[in-house]
C-alpha cells in the first residue's frame, strides 16, 4: 500500500567508484521494507540512483558491475588504464614507475584536450547500466544534478533522456567530456552539489535520507606542485559545500570507503558490504526520521513476517 502523506526521499552523492557502496545502503532498505518515494542524485549518485528507480534491483545493478568489470570493453578501456594508476593494491617497483608516468601522462593530456577519458568510454558504460528512457518513465521519481560551466548554475534535471541527464550529471571535469545541450555546457553536479540534499527538498521531500561516500584524508597531506595545491583546493571547497548541504538532511549515512580514489576500481566486491554495513547502523535514525505512519506499516509488516516463519 502506498500512502500519499509525507515523501521520503534518497539523496546520493557523488565519489566516483565509491559511489559503488550505494548499492549496499539500497539493499538494507530493500531489507527493512523502507519505501522512498524519490531519488534525487549526483555523479555516481546518479548513475546507481538512475539504475534503481529505472527498476533493476541491487542485486541486478551488483551483477551488471562485476560483469562490466569482467567484460574484454571495460579491459581494453581507457578507464581502466587510469584506474589502475590510482589504485592502491601494492605493485613492484616496475608498475610503480610505470604508474608515475602514466599518472603525469594522464594530467598533461587534461590541459590539451577536453578531457582525459575518451567519449565514447564513458558514453558506453551510462549505455550499459541505464536504460534508454525518459526520466519521467522512472518506477521511483528521479532527479539527476548537473552544473552548466557557462551560468554555473545547479542543473536539476526532472525529464529528458535519462541517460543523457546521468552522463551530464558524471562528467567529472578534466576527466570526462563536458555535455552540450542548447546553450548549456553540463559537467559534474558535483561542482554544485555533492549530495544533492537541497534538490530531494525541491522534489518534494518531506524526510531526505542522504548518503555521502567522501574520501577519508590522508594522515599527511603532501602539497609540493602546482598540481597538489589545485587539487587540495578543491577537496577544501567540495568538502565545505557539502558540509553546509548535509545539514538540511534529516540522516547522514556515511560509508567508510577510506581513502579509495574516485577512479580506483582495486575494490569494488567491499563497497557494498561497507555502503551495507553504514546503512545498518543507522537504521535506528532512519526509523525514527520516518513518519509515524510509516513506522506504523513497517511494524506491522515485520509482525507478519515473524508468524509466517
Amino acid at each position: 500500500m502506498k500512502w500519499t502523506g509525507k515523501k521520503v526521499g534518497l539523496a546520493l552523492g557523488g565519489g566516483g567508484v565509491r559511489g559503488f557502496s550505494h548499492i549496499g545502503v539500497l539493499n538494507v532498505l530493500e531489507e527493512e521494507g523502507i519505501d522512498i518515494d524519490l531519488i534525487v542524485g549526483t555523479s555516481a549518485g546518479a548513475l546507481i540512483g538512475g539504475a534503481y528507480a529505472s527498476g533493476q534491483s541491487p542485486r541486478e545493478i551488483q551483477s551488471k558491475i562485476d560483469a562490466y568489470i569482467c567484460s574484454p570493453e571495460f579491459e581494453d578501456s581507457t578507464l581502466k588504464s587510469i584506474g589502475l594508476t590510482f589504485s592502491s593494491e601494492s605493485k613492484s617497483f616496475f608498475r610503480k614507475a610505470q604508474n608515475f608516468v602514466m599518472n603525469r601522462f594522464w594530467f598533461v593530456r587534461a590541459f590539451f584536450t577536453s578531457s582525459m577519458l575518451p567519449a565514447g568510454d564513458f558514453q558506453s558504460l551510462i549505455n550499459y547500466f541505464i536504460p534508454d528512457i525518459d526520466i519521467r518513465e522512472t518506477k521511483i521519481p528521479f532527479r539527476a544534478v548537473s552544473t552548466d560551466l557557462i551560468t554555473g548554475r545547479k542543473i536539476v534535471f526532472s525529464e529528458g533522456s535519462l541517460r543523457q541527464a546521468v552522463l551530464a550529471s558524471c562528467s567529472v571535469p578534466g576527466a570526462v567530456e563536458p555535455v552540450r545541450q542548447g546553450e548549456w555546457i553540463l559537467a559534474d553536479g558535483g561542482i554544485t552539489s555533492v549530495v544533492p540534499v537541497y534538490a530531494a527538498r525541491e522534489a518534494g521531500a518531506d524526510v531526505v535520507i542522504a548518503v555521502t561516500v567522501d574520501r577519508e584524508q590522508p594522515a599527511f597531506i603532501n602539497i609540493e606542485t602546482g598540481k597538489d595545491v589545485l587539487y587540495r583546493a578543491g577537496e577544501i571547497t567540495t568538502s565545505t559545500l557539502q558540509t553546509t548541504e548535509l545539514e538540511g538532511a534529516d540522516v547522514i549515512i556515511r560509508p567508510q570507503v577510506g581513502d579509495l580514489h574516485w577512479m580506483d576500481f582495486s575494490r569494488v566486491g567491499d563497497l557494498i558490504k561497507i555502503g551495507e554495513k553504514a546503512a545498518r547502523e543507522s537504521l535506528i535514525e532512519i526509523h525514527t526520521s520516518l513518519p509515524l505512519y510509516r513506522r506504523i506499516t513497517h511494524l506491522a509488516k515485520r509482525l507478519l513476517k515473524i508468524r509466517g516463519r
